[in-house]
């Protein structure tokens, strides 16, 4: 009775493990199509002139005294729209003379706070656009070579180049799909967005009714404005996928260290421990620590500079939105909330990749159960010992410039100093602006 009652029980326990479990996707089918989805968005990022030499990064300098484009009218062409979105944001903000607002497409035109917006405009594309010309030259200056750690995904995801076991292969694949994913398909939405918020915005002014210069006028500028901001928002996203693909690489690298150490304490409860598995898994856990230090060290100022432009554009998202109430009710609205998408965006960033340590403290844990339960020798054991201190220093872990290293209580810090920033708008830039 017992065993029939057990037989039905585990059967049940099947079936809804079949329902309601999650499985990761593996087949040849599903792996090529993660294979394309990478190699279009990394065309795309090379069209938008995010980088110019896509995963094919190298240490070679290759920059002569004129600069990175000399022969690169695409770059020329997205660099000079920018300019001159900048200058027409920055004389609309000191225009006082309604001639020069209409034949420079004002779609604020006599709107009270619409300065407020175009100001905004002038610092977003001030702002993006020196980080894009940074990000450029870092490229040029052979900078981001270990962006290209994970380039053989470009054609298949098989364990043995990406040095993982299977089941870790499986999932980073379909990590990488996910993120490619929306990044792809967020790239080509951005100038449709950018299109319809700026016809929104024309067709909500009632002086584009009465003035027909002002919506032709209006109308003339699209292009200029939707190329440099569709480009400089595409620079963030395209960019940022190249950073969190390679930290998701190394992130499933470490994973698949600690199933190694997994795997030599269950030999090691069964008689088949070598001291030779040992040193050869320590040799890896010091191979994949310095391809991850390397790497957060390169990127360290770049993630700062990233962590800055989005954290300041999503506080003055919220502040313009919910404190300022500049033109409708709607566009305030819509404008809060993708404040809100970019700072929680940032702070779940912070919570994925600040498990590092917590993955570094487990390998510590299973390297101490190694050696507890193991008769090694002294050079082994020393270099054991040394793996563990370096895995539990405080240096470990991903770098935001020289000062921060990313932990998982990065979320709430970071969440508490952008309530006190927005604070710090509202008392002081508030009063002034009304």
């Amino acid at each position: 009775m017992a065993a029939k009652v057990r037989s039905l029980l585990s059967k049940q326990k099947s079936f809804f493990r079949k329902i309601y479990s999650f499985e990761i996707p593996d087949s040849k089918e599903f792996d090529e199509t993660v294979c394309n989805k990478i190699r279009q968005t990394e065309r795309l990022t090379i069209f938008f002139q995010i980088v110019r030499n896509g995963l094919n990064q190298s240490d070679s300098v290759e920059v002569d005294t004129f600069g990175f484009r000399r022969f690169n009218w695409m770059d020329w062409l997205i660099s000079i729209l920018c300019l001159i979105n900048a200058i027409r944001c920055g004389i609309l903000t000191q225009n006082t003379n309604d001639s020069v607002a209409v034949y420079l497409g004002n779609i604020f035109f006599r709107d009270a706070k619409g300065y407020v917006l175009l100001l905004w405009c002038l610092v977003a594309t001030i702002g993006l656009g020196f980080f894009r010309e940074w990000l450029m030259t870092l490229e040029a200056k052979g900078k981001f070579k270990v962006l290209s750690v994970w380039n053989v995904c470009r054609n298949g995801f098989i364990p043995v180049n990406l040095q993982m076991n299977e089941l870790n292969t499986k999932r980073f694949r379909f990590t990488v799909y996910l993120v490619t994913l929306f990044v792809y398909w967020t790239m080509l939405a951005t100038p449709l967005f950018c299109i319809f918020l700026y016809l929104s915005l024309l067709l909500n002014n009632p002086w584009a009714y009465q003035i027909h210069g002002l919506t032709l006028f209006s109308l003339l500028w699209l292009p200029v404005f939707i190329l440099s901001l569709s480009t400089l928002l595409n620079t963030i996203m395209g960019f940022g996928w190249y950073i969190m693909c390679s930290l998701y690489f190394h992130l499933y690298r470490l994973r698949d260290l600690i199933d190694c150490a997994d795997f030599l304490l269950n030999n090691l409860k069964h008689g088949l421990f070598a001291e030779k598995d040992m040193q050869l898994f320590c040799s890896q856990i010091i191979h994949h620590l310095n391809d991850f230090e390397f790497a957060s060290h390169r990127l360290r100022y770049v993630l700062l500079g990233y962590f800055s432009v989005i954290a300041l554009t999503g506080n003055f998202d919220v502040f313009i939105g919910l404190i300022l109430r500049v033109h409708t009710v709607s566009f305030c609205n819509l404008l809060a909330t993708a404040g809100f998408i970019i700072l929680l965006s940032v702070g779940i960033f912070g919570l994925v990749f600040g498990s590092f340590i917590a993955q570094l403290g487990t390998l510590t844990i299973r390297l101490h159960q190694l050696s507890c339960r193991n008769t090694l020798s002294t050079q082994s054991a020393s270099k054991v010992l040394e793996i563990m201190d370096r895995a539990a220093g405080p240096y470990n872990g991903l770098k935001i410039g020289d000062f921060v290293t990313l932990e998982k209580q990065f979320f709430i810090l970071f969440t508490l100093e952008n309530i006190s920033l927005l604070m710090l708008f509202t008392c002081n830039i508030g009063p002034l602006l009304n």
